[in-house]
Order: C-alpha cells, then sequence, then structure tokens
C-alpha cells in the first residue's frame, strides 16, 4: 500500500486543535516492544509490566501539549475471517518464547533482549490499566466493536475526527481521508534517524492510481490482508495492473483463471461498510494530579520526575485541575 500512496510531511501545528483517533493496540505494542529491560521484556515495576503506561502518559500528554485531541480506540471482537491471522501471529509468538527462554537459560542476553519484543503480549489486565490511565487523564477511548482503525475510519469519514493516526495501512481501505502514521513516535530517535509524523490523503491515493475506493479493497484483498491470505503470484504491482485493466476482482479471476474467495463479498463490505457504535463521540475533561499520582506512582511506582513533566505538559494545555477545585471545564 504504501508504494500506491503520496506521503507528506507532516507539521505537527496543523493538527492543533483537531479531534485524532489513535489506534490503542498498535500503540500499545510498540511501547511494550521498544520499553523494554535487558531480557527482551517489557519495563515492569514490582513484576508488573509499566511499558505501555509509561508510553501511554508520556505520548497522550505530548498530543495534548501540542494542541492534538487524542480519542483512542480499542480493538472489539475479531471477525471470524481474522482467526487464521491471529492464529497465526500466537503460533509466531510461541516458537519466539520457546528460542527466549533457551536464550535465558543458556545465559546469552544479547539474544534474550532480541527475542524479548517477539514474546511480548498485551494483556487484559493491561488493557484495563491502559482505561484507567486515560480516564485519569480526562480523555476519551471508544471500545469499538470491532477493528480499532476501521471504527477511526468511519468516525474520520463522518467528521468525526480530522485524522486516523495508526501504522496500519488497512485504515485507508476502511475509508479514513486522512491518514497520519508516526505520530506518537514523531520526534523520537530509531536506527539512528528521526522519526517523523508522515500525512497520506486516500483521495490522492485514488486518483494517483486512478482506481476507486472498491477496486483498491478488491487490490488489497488480492495482494492478501487480515481476512484472506491473497492470491499466490499476485503481488501490489501486478494487482494494480489487473484492477485497472479488468475493474473488479471477478474480472481478474475470469482472465487469469484463479479462484474467487469464498467469502469476497463478506470481505469487501469489512472495509467498505465496517461496523461503527452510533454514539457520539464524547467531550473530554481535565485531568486531576492526586488520581495520576495514585495510580501511576502509588501502583505502578512512576517516579516523580516522569510524573511532574506530564503535569507540567497538561498544565500547558490547560487540561489540569486539582481535585477539590472543579472548573466550568468540567461541567
Amino acid at each position: 500500500m504504501k508504494d500506491l500512496a503520496i506521503v507528506h510531511p507532516l507539521e505537527i501545528s496543523e493538527m492543533s486543535g483537531q479531534r485524532v483517533a489513535v489506534d490503542v493496540f498498535l500503540n500499545a505494542y510498540q511501547f511494550i516492544t521498544s520499553l523494554v529491560g535487558q531480557d527482551g521484556k517489557p519495563l515492569s515495576y514490582n513484576g508488573k509490566p509499566v511499558a505501555h503506561l509509561m508510553g501511554f502518559l508520556d505520548r497522550a500528554t505530548w498530543m495534548l501539549e501540542n494542541g492534538i485531541e487524542p480519542v483512542f480506540f480499542f480493538d472489539g471482537r475479531p471477525h471470524e475471517l481474522k482467526f487464521e491471522t491471529l492464529a497465526g501471529r500466537k503460533d509466531r509468538k510461541e516458537d519466539a518464547k520457546a528460542k527466549w527462554e533457551a536464550a535465558i537459560e543458556s545465559g546469552d542476553m544479547t539474544l534474550a533482549k532480541k527475542l524479548g519484543p517477539q514474546t511480548a503480549e498485551y494483556t487484559r489486565d493491561m488493557v484495563e490499566q491502559t482505561k484507567r490511565l486515560f480516564d485519569c487523564l480526562g480523555l476519551v477511548w471508544i471500545e469499538a466493536p470491532m477493528e480499532a482503525e476501521g471504527a477511526g475510519a468511519v468516525r474520520c469519514s463522518n467528521g468525526e475526527v480530522a485524522a486516523v493516526a495508526s501504522q496500519d495501512w488497512d485504515t485507508l481501505l476502511y475509508g479514513s481521508p486522512i491518514m497520519i502514521r508516526n505520530l506518537t513516535s514523531h520526534g523520537r530517535r530509531k536506527f539512528g534517524r528521526v522519526i517523523s509524523a508522515e500525512k497520506i490523503i486516500l483521495k490522492e491515493l485514488l486518483e494517483k492510481n486512478e482506481i476507486t475506493r472498491e477496486q483498491l479493497v478488491d487490490l488489497a484483498i488480492m495482494i492478501g490482508t487480515d481476512f484472506h491470505p491473497g492470491i499466490k503470484g499476485i503481488g501490489p504491482k501486478t494487482g494494480l495492473k489487473l484492477i485497472r485493466e479488468y475493474g473488479s476482482m471477478e474480472t481478474v479471476s475470469e482472465i487469469k483463471g484463479f479462484e474467487l474467495p469464498e467469502n469476497l463479498e463478506t470481505i469487501r463490505q469489512l472495509f467498505l461498510n465496517h461496523p461503527v457504535n452510533s454514539d457520539p463521540i464524547p467531550e473530554s475533561k481535565r485531568a486531576v494530579e492526586n488520581d495520576l499520582r495514585d495510580f501511576l506512582q502509588g501502583e505502578f511506582g512512576f517516579s516523580d520526575g516522569r510524573i511532574k513533566r506530564a503535569l507540567d505538559r497538561l498544565a500547558t494545555a490547560n487540561r489540569l485541575k486539582s481535585d477539590s477545585q472543579p472548573t466550568l471545564f468540567d461541567f
């Protein structure tokens, strides 16, 4: 998908004053695979993982300081057509876990640190802790009926958010008019280079490649998605050429002689009409310092310096109130 897109550098100031949908699970995995100890496992406190909380506290308050209003979307129940993809991921994780345990047992900490992130899990407890953090920060979070980026994309196409921040190119297949990559890692260093946020506009992608959104979805199904492994021998370049020449997957199938996916129309509709809650997005609130301290310092051992940096950002964004002094903003 990246080869089809026109990628624009994003000035963070462009998003100031805007609501942006954020895919929680993808970001959580970024945090728990990068904020790790010498054994490659996520940073922890008294045996409890804290990397996810560190990451979300830092990035959420950074967004608020820059005038961006994040709306966090959690994945709901996956469609049954995704079960095979999820099973494959589980198998790879189990294989990595066995290799990690062997590395630990042999004392090869270099290998263990490399393998650790491949075993990372964002557990139900960690999900609930993340929701509690957002509550302490006064931020909005939404449980999607199915895919987080799908629900965010529908909200964006409805004008409820200005963009969807995700690393998953499926965001465009779900119809998000604007997708932002690297928003939550903007300004960070990785492999010696500074990461910068990027903006991709769906309309530009379609016009550049002279296809419709429906044809983009057919192209993706041929290449492979979470809901179907794709057609053997068809990659992005070949797929684009075929879909432009013949118009639809059915016609390409007739010409090239491959079998159509049994659930083709279901897969199409998962992208073109993804389920979403009809409730309006609620308003955010101000953070309460005492709640943040009790939660992060009291239960997870966060340093005073880390908390102070977050509180300073919240104060700069006028998003902080004391526990005992409600303001008009909170009513």
